[in-house]
């Protein structure tokens, strides 16, 4: 689904559907720290009716293994305090979480926990089903969603907790949910996350039986006759010489043709050398069965001749590759000025397009081969209000607008979360954030080209000018993909008001301790430190 010919009009009243509808694009998740405007509830001692404890600590005081918190905005889940009470080995593949919902001030309608946003899928029924929390297995860099009751594509049955229409948690009497998903038996450890809330910390994965179960929790027959929702992720990095895609399955090099070649030919030039070199290395260690190299050019000229150029350069990348990979099967085509990396005609998206891409399946890794692990900071907040945070100023139809950046930490070797806290500054009307994502930046920046109801317009940029961009789902260049991060569907800001947003990104290397931090329709934040 691409919203990016429509009508600013036409995509509030779609995205108005899929809210209406159940239905869902990407899922991810927001902060792990209080916001600062408020303090943390003390641990509900009711009991509510919807727990079965199977001895134990009831479920309504048993200790959290962690805490998220609402977004701030003026929704549902504002002021809601989500605490992961539970992530049992419900089923040799299966895990069930288990959350506990209370309010600070005020109510939390819990219809506000359904599947708002998924990446790559819409699979949910309706809004009474506890479908947005999802877990995230780094070592297998994969999202787990609640499993379906149905194999369907869309109003899929969840196999989660569901609340009636009015259901609502308050001050003193939180609510209990779960839900369950499809995890490899060689997994022990599981953040989660839920939109306009957060991502903790890897949580370790309790054994079956050791936890007091919930109304309605499934048995291992219902679990047996579910259906999984797995989604694969993907980091992305976008260097003078090189663009790279890759998940654990397949890598993507997109090579900068204006390097390799000079204008109008096909004969590589000196400075390429040094750049095949690298890509060679990669195909030698990485590489399993045949390689593709395919050829695209810009928009610019006659189609024909467009095609004919892409083949010869990507017969030329073939050849000098031959000779440094040895006897690797090198597949070669042309696609001419046919599928454009940034479907754009400014002069950073056809530099962007004009390229030549080398892709190769990888070697399997071994099983439960561990990512670098960071150390992560316990789940209170890092910043108050009086605290300074790097801060950016609102352009254009982003006027009015205030972005801090809360947070920018490493979850491990290639993975770190951004959080930003969004707030109207001035006066005058509401400002729509979906506006970001058709800043006229995302074109010039030429590396981000996303799902355009997605938190996705952010960029990390080191010393070398390497951009670090968000985590999405794997899929052609062309095709719009989806971020594990807030949406910004239908959220507006009104003079006062505030939002904080995430987004998983693909992480610098080690030693690159702090980058410039270009977020979308704002000033640029230079020199921030990665923690």
């Amino acid at each position: 689904m691409n919203f990016g010919r429509l009508s600013a009009s036409g995509r509030i009243l779609i995205a108005a559907l899929l809210l209406l509808g159940g239905c869902s694009v990407p899922s991810a998740p927001a902060a792990t720290t209080r916001p600062p405007s408020a303090a943390p509830s003390v641990a509900p001692s009711a009991s509510p009716s919807a727990a079965t404890a199977n001895g134990g600590t009831p479920p309504a005081d048993a200790p959290p293994l962690a805490t998220l918190y609402g977004d701030g905005h003026t929704d549902g889940v504002a002021t809601a305090r989500i605490d992961v009470i539970g992530l049992e080995r419900s089923a040799p593949n299966a895990v069930t979480a288990r959350f506990r919902i209370s309010a600070d001030q005020g109510e939390v309608r819990l219809e506000g926990f359904h599947a708002g946003q998924l990446a790559g899928g819409t699979p949910y029924d309706y809004i009474q089903a506890a479908s947005g929390f999802f877990l995230l297995d780094d070592p297998r860099f994969s999202v787990y969603y609640p499993m379906k009751k149905d194999d369907a594509e869309v109003r899929a049955r969840c196999l989660c907790s569901y609340s009636g229409p009015l259901a609502k948690a308050t001050p003193g009497s939180p609510a209990l949910m779960w839900a369950t998903y499809q995890v490899p038996p060689e997994t022990t450890s599981l953040a989660v996350g839920f939109d306009s809330a957060g991502l903790t910390a890897p949580l370790p994965i309790s054994p079956a039986g050791t936890g007091p179960r919930l109304d309605g929790e499934p048995d291992a027959a219902a679990i047996a006759a579910a259906f999984p929702l797995t989604v694969p992720l993907a980091t992305r990095s976008d260097a003078t010489t090189t663009s790279v895609t890759e998940s654990d399955q397949q890598v993507e090099l997109a090579l900068n043709t204006d390097v390799l070649f000079a204008f109008d030919k096909a004969a590589l030039t000196s400075r390429a050398k040094q750049t095949l070199q690298r890509v060679a290395e990669r195909v030698r260690t990485e590489a399993q069965g045949a390689v593709r190299v395919v050829g695209h050019t810009d928009d610019v000229g006659d189609d024909t001749y467009n095609m004919d150029l892409s083949l010869r350069r990507a017969k030329a990348v073939q050849k000098a590759l031959t000779g440094l990979v040895g006897p690797v099967p090198l597949q070669v085509e042309g696609k001419g000025e046919t599928e454009p990396a940034v479907p754009a005609t400014s002069d950073a998206a056809r530099a962007r397009n004009r390229r030549v891409e080398v892709t190769f399946q990888r070697l399997p890794k071994p099983a439960g081969a561990p990512r670098t692990p960071v150390p992560t900071p316990s789940v209170t907040a890092t910043t108050t209000a009086t605290t300074a945070v790097p801060t950016a100023t609102g352009l254009r139809e982003l006027t009015g607008l205030k972005a801090d950046l809360r947070e920018l930490r490493r979850i491990n070797d290639r993975t770190l979360i951004a959080t930003v806290t969004f707030r109207h500054a001035g006066g005058g009307d509401r400002v729509s954030l979906e506006r970001g994502a058709w800043d006229p930046d995302v074109d010039q920046q030429a590396g981000i080209y996303g799902y355009k109801l997605d938190f996705f317009w952010l960029a990390l940029t080191d010393a070398a000018r390497t951009r670090y961009l968000p985590l999405t789902t794997p899929g052609r260049l062309d095709v719009p993909r989806h971020c594990v991060c807030s949406s910004t569907v239908l959220k507006s800001l009104g003079a006062g008001e505030q939002i904080r947003m995430f987004v998983l990104m693909t992480a610098p290397p080690a030693d690159v301790t702090s980058v410039d931090v270009n977020l979308f329709g704002f000033t640029p934040m230079h020199d921030v430190p990665i923690t």
